[in-house]
Formats: structure tokens, sequence, C-alpha cells
């Protein structure tokens, strides 16, 4: 996200010292009036937006679950614009609303709701700017999560007994608490739903400083685990993710080395193995694992003591989805793991399409997305992709493609042309691999909504 005006929305210039014809004349400035204005992006399947203010672009690239931060602004009349950023580049605007900003107030604007049922809209809460005291901490909570009902909302001392406690907030959608002021120190968050003690969501501990003041919405889960939302937590100048403790980390395996036989997968010290007898071409749907540090083992399947992967270390951070590929050539010695980060949300304007050169034989290449088979007149959307590169998640317009492969600075295909239908709110990976045994013609292991039953 790029904030245009960091420090100040300036949409006129006012109040300048007037030029006067005499010396003994004094202008004085009129007194200027401040609000402050922050912005959240709290649509789970919304693409990025702009903000503008009357027509002026004042934040650009708001992706979901980022937030602008304080604006200070001139107290008046605005009109506040959210434009969509489609994947061609264009963009739609989305949403709109009118805000009278009075003096010494703080506004924030929350997109929520959804894309994919219109009902994506701008909810608007206001507070007096004021002072907090000192050895305490300002809350409010939003909750921002469509799809969850009526929860109860617990803030205690870490590891507190809630069987017998009252909520300390209990809301529905939409539904924003007052201001509380709590004493600065440590705190556990646990959500369940309305009157039930079962809990949903765990934040485990978190600190609340002194004298600062934090907005935090329920937002929904787009990340690992099973907890339903996520704590967003707006400060003044920052935002930060506070996913459920137990949500774990996402982790597949994808067996890529051509020439190797099918494999048994283990991680850390177990001796049975996390995935057994995949073979070449194949990938396990993704696995929840605790987060921190694992080690890979990769083994033959028909005999464990042959090892491929030996204990390679991998580190998981907590609620990231990841895919571990294996990489290389049997013949050569030189299987690897290759571990890339995975972004699994959907957008429902668009489809996000990744690609990785996973094939051990091939040169560098250009990597072709077009509407028909003929590629003579495309550039293409990736250049000069060396083995174990990857993509990253593209935005991609829904739509009908022929995906080709070539060796780089050339037309000559190498892998394709591959027709393929990428839909609103769909996830696609294409790992471009060896033959079968190794070498060429090249082929592809086509992953996620790809191979959707």
């Amino acid at each position: 996200m790029k904030r245009i005006y960091p420090i100040a929305v300036c949409l006129s210039l006012i109040g300048l010292t007037a030029c006067s014809d005499d010396d003994d004349k004094v202008v004085t400035e009129p007194m200027m009036n401040y609000s402050q204005l922050r912005v959240i992006h709290a649509g789970s399947d919304a693409p990025m937006v702009n903000v503008s203010i009357d027509g002026n672009q004042v934040l650009s690239g708001v992706d979901y679950a980022m937030s602008s931060g304080l604006l200070e602004v001139t107290s008046a009349s605005y009109d506040i614009d959210v434009d969509a950023i489609l994947a061609d580049g264009t963009t739609l605007t989305v949403l709109n609303t009118s805000l009278m900003a009075e003096p010494d107030m703080e506004y924030t604007a929350i997109a929520l709701g959804k894309v994919a049922d219109e009902t994506l809209s701008l909810k608007l809460v206001s507070n007096p700017v004021a002072d907090i005291a000192a050895g305490y901490a300002r809350v409010q909570v939003l909750h921002a999560a469509p799809s969850v009902d009526l929860v109860d909302v617990y803030v205690t001392a870490p590891g507190d007994d809630i069987s017998a406690a009252s909520p300390t907030v209990s809301a529905n959608y939409m539904h924003v608490s007052t201001q509380l002021e709590v004493p600065a120190g440590d705190y556990q968050v646990r959500i369940t739903a309305s009157g039930l003690k079962d809990v949903v969501y765990d934040s485990g501990t978190i600190a609340l400083s002194d004298m600062t003041d934090y907005f935090i919405s329920a937002i929904p889960n787009t990340w690992s685990g099973d907890a339903p939302v996520a704590l967003h937590v707006a400060l003044a100048d920052a935002e930060v993710i506070v996913n459920d403790v137990n949500s774990g980390s996402d982790i597949r395996v994808v067996h890529a080395v051509a020439d190797a036989p099918a494999v048994d997968v283990f991680l850390d010290d177990a001796t049975e193995p996390a995935v057994d007898m995949l073979s070449f071409g194949n990938a396990t749907n993704y696995v929840n694992v605790f987060e921190g540090s694992h080690t890979v083992t990769v083994a033959a399947d028909a005999d464990n003591d042959v090892v491929v992967i030996d204990a390679a270390s991998v580190s998981l951070a907590l609620a990231k989805s990841y895919s571990v590929l294996a990489v290389g050539s049997l013949t050569d010695n030189a299987i690897e793991p290759l571990v890339l980060d995975e972004l699994t949300r959907r957008v429902a304007t668009e489809a996000k399409l990744s690609v990785v050169h996973a094939a051990y034989s091939a040169p560098e290449v250009d990597v072709y997305l077009t509407d028909t088979a003929d590629i003579t007149d495309a550039t293409p959307v990736l250049s000069s992709v060396p083995f174990k590169a990857s993509s990253g998640s593209l935005s991609v317009t829904p739509g009908t493609y022929n995906i080709s492969v070539t060796v780089a600075g050339t037309k000559t295909v190498a892998i394709g042309p591959l027709e393929v239908t990428l839909d609103a709110s769909g996830v696609y990976a294409v790992a471009a691999v060896d033959n079968v045994g190794g070498g060429a013609p090249f082929g592809v292991i086509l992953l996620d909504d790809f191979t959707a039953m």
C-alpha cells in the first residue's frame, strides 16, 4: 500500500498569509481545525483498492487486512471513494460515502462484507480525539466477519478460566463496542458462539501497551487453521494481524522429480510417513502442522533406507501456507526441497495463477498467457524464468487462456499450448516439469482448482 499523503490530506491551500501594501498591517492566519481519518480493508474476497477523497487519490494498493493508519485532514465535508483495482489494471468505484469531519474527531472507515454476494459496504466509526490515562490502553472492538453470527468476546488475563465468566463484549456482525480503557499489560482474547463456552478463536497472550489506542476488528480468516476469524489490530500508524494461536501452518508436498520412484515423506523424527507412496506428478492436499522449525526427509517408498532428502530444515510461520516441491534429479544425486509461500485467499473479481519452473533439464523459460495458441506477436507474462523460480500469485482476468512455455528469448514452445479456464475466485498453480524419466518433452503438474473434483 502506498500512502500518497502520509501526514495530511491537503485538498486546498487556505489561510495563507496575505500580502499587503501597508507594512503597518499585521495579517494573521485563521486557525485551522483538524480531524483524523483511517481506512481499513476488511472485505475478504475483494481485490486491492485505491482510496480517493474529493477526487484526489490518497491511498493506493490497499490489500485485504491492511490499514492506512491515521491521516490528518482539515475539518470539512468530504466525498470518499473506494476504487477496486481489477486484474487488467483498470479501476471501478465500488464504495462511496460522504463524511462531515468535525474538529478533534477520529473517523475509521471499514470496507467489510463480500463482493460475491454484493454485501460489500463501508462502515464508519467515529470517536472524539482524547488522551489515554497513564497506565492504561484503550480498546474498541468491531465484529467484521459477515459469515459469523452473534459472538461473545472474552478479554482476560492470560490463562483465566472463562467457564463462569461473563463476556467482555457480545456482538453481532457490524456491531462496534464503546471504547474501553483497560490497564496496560498482557491479555488473552477468546471468542465463542453466543451463550457457549467452546472457544472458536484464541489470541494467546497479547500485550496492550501503555497509553496506546487499539481498534480491533474480527475479520474473516483467510489464512490457515479452523478459526472463523482473525483479529486485525489497527494502530495509529500500522496494523497487526493476530491469528488464532492454534492456526498452525498448512503444508503440501509435490513430487516433481521425473527420474525418481514413488517416495515417502517424513516430518521431524517420525517413523511413520506423513505422506505415503507419493509418485511423480502428484501432490498431497494441504495438511495442517504446528508452526515453527521442522525437518523433511524423503525416502524411496520401496525402501526407506534409500534417502534422497535427508532431514532438510524448513521454518513454517503461524497461519501461513506452503508448498514443498521435491525437485532435481535422482540420476545426478541432486534432489532438494523447494519451499514456496502460497497465497490462498480467493478474490471475487479475478483468478489467481502461479507458475513454478520445476523442470530440472529445462533452461530459462518465458511463459505466455494468450487468448489463442498463436504466440507469434505475444509478449510473455514472465520472462527468463530460471529453474526453481516461482511467479508468485498473479492476478488474472477470468476467462479461457492458452499457457505456452518457451525457451527464454525464443518462440519455440517447450510446453503447451495448454488451454485452461480460469474462473473468478479461482486459485490455480502450474509446475513445469521434465518428462517421466527426465528430459524433454516437458510437461506440467496442475495444482489447486485445476485438480478439484
